[in-house]
């Protein structure tokens, strides 16, 4: 019997596109036990984590999807501060905190008044996995105090602990992106347990933790199928050496201070997208033994935001967008909290579902872009997911 896997990556309000996908493979109205009585084990990063509370919370699919496409929600969890030094700060080197961490957890009890308040083992209760028993919830934090990962669990794995935090203390560790984001650590027992967003781990991707517990917790790795949900993201080729500037191409950084901090300050969402899926893929076994047309024992569903090539091989906007409009897009962070944002993002999650932009493989050919391992459309990898779950 295989044992089935729910990974979601973190991502701030782009993981409004993971809601949209569990739409469009269980349905709208689907209730949040009812997506997760489909799995065995059910991990997540940050905003993925969120996404994980609102099924957990036991919300239809529309609902949940409330939580980023409904601006008042949205906002609650993105609290600016008001901080005039920082604010100058932040102006002037492009870094510093614009975000309220203590606003943030308030926000997340109001947002999950059914569930919030329970300790995972207790949220988990009853929630009935694909396999039997109560499904095992796993939400990645980083240990401030221990310079360290901490796995938020629902039930012991292994030597491991469950979780002395409720749900929506584990979505709140999980969710506290440091530097450029929010304040401070995310802060318990009178400062005793302070953490930072699970993404400082190099789980922004959870895939390959999750796939870790299930081993712990004693099932065999060629009997896991996993499907792997993201956020999006930012593929451009690179530009080569003296090359125009491209709105299609990643231009050569500098080395200036300023510059390493930037990228310093976006790195705990930028560990190598393929590297989590790509791992889980090859220990599970790779291709052997799967059915026509399923590439691996992992599907991984995200948009790849990249450029199109036209008849003359010249990068132009994926289809039906603008220069602008995709442009708008890449430039976008993970805090996106002002409408229009957040309609670029569905604009894109619904091209990406239509087929009008490329689904994130588990492995891409370097500037090609093109899927080397995976499947390169979302349909695609709908119709493998389908095939592994079976009738």
């Amino acid at each position: 019997m295989t044992y089935r896997i729910l990974s979601l990556d973190g991502g701030g309000a782009w993981a409004l596109i993971e809601v949209d996908a569990l739409i469009d493979l269980y349905g709208a109205q689907t209730k949040g036990h009812d997506v997760l009585s489909h799995f065995d084990l059910a991990a997540a990063n940050s905003g993925g984590s969120l996404v994980l509370a609102g099924l957990v919370e036991n919300l239809t699919l529309k609902d949940l999807r409330d939580y980023f496409a409904d601006e008042a929600k949205r906002s609650s969890i993105f609290s600016r501060l008001r901080n005039l030094p920082e604010q100058a700060i932040r102006d002037l080197i492009g870094i510093g905190p614009k975000y309220s961490t203590e606003a943030k957890l308030a926000a997340l009890r109001n947002l999950l008044p059914a569930m919030g308040g329970k300790l995972l083992a207790d949220a988990a209760k009853g929630i009935a996995a694909f396999g039997g028993g109560d499904v095992h919830l796993l939400i990645v934090g980083f240990d401030y105090n221990r310079n360290r990962a901490r796995f938020f669990r629902s039930a012991q794995a292994g030597s491991s602990d469950v979780s002395d935090l409720s749900l929506a203390e584990a979505v709140h560790a999980s969710t506290n992106a440091p530097i450029n984001y929010f304040d401070k650590p995310a802060s318990f027992f009178n400062g005793d347990a302070r953490y930072w967003d699970g993404g400082i781990t190099g789980c922004n991707n959870p895939m390959l933790a999750a796939l870790t517990e299930a081993v712990v917790l004693g099932e065999d790795a060629k009997d896991v199928i996993a499907l792997s949900l993201g956020t999006g993201t930012v593929q451009l080729p690179l530009a080569a050496i003296g090359a125009a500037a491209s709105p299609f191409l990643t231009a050569r950084p500098d080395e200036s201070l300023k510059t390493a901090l930037q990228k310093l300050a976006h790195s705990i969402l930028d560990d190598p997208p393929d590297a989590a899926t790509f791992m889980t893929h090859v220990m599970t076994g790779g291709t052997a033994g799967l059915p026509a047309n399923v590439l691996s024992r992992v599907t991984r569903m995200s948009p790849l935001i990249s450029p199109a090539q036209d008849a003359a091989h010249h990068w132009i906007p994926p289809e039906g967008m603008t220069e602008d409009e995709f442009t708008f897009l890449c430039d976008l962070d993970v805090d996106a909290v002002a409408q229009n944002e957040v309609d670029a993002i569905a604009r894109c999650s619904q091209a990406w579902i239509n087929g009008k932009m490329p689904n994130q493989p588990i492995r891409f050919k370097g500037d090609t872009l093109e899927p080397q391992l995976g499947y390169g459309s979302y349909g695609a990898a709908k119709r493998a997911w389908n095939a592994l779950c079976g009738p």
